[in-house]
């Protein structure tokens, strides 16, 4: 679940000042906010917490890597810098 980041602090901030319950009503009045909005507006749901290009990236770069070295463009590199010049 990507959206807990964003109701978990709505959540942290109000329970210290309002108590368990009226803070899970809250995050509960919150969440209804955000799916009328998704429904409304009908675009996918964004968490203003949640970096999506940096968790795409470290999803597919192992396999942008391996096709890449499949396909000749990315050569194998020497373990270290003396056995690159010898």
């Amino acid at each position: 679940m990507a959206c807990i980041g964003q109701f978990h602090g709505v959540y942290a901030g109000l329970v210290i000042r309002r108590g368990h319950k009226r803070a899970v009503v809250a995050v509960g009045h919150k969440l209804l906010e955000v799916i009328y909005s998704v429904l409304v507006n009908r675009r996918p749901y964004v968490d203003p917490t949640v970096d999506y290009e940096a968790a795409m990236v470290k999803r597919n770069a192992p396999r942008w890597l391996r096709m890449l070295k499949e396909y000749g463009y990315l050569v194998s590199t020497a373990a270290s810098p003396a056995e690159a010049t010898a």
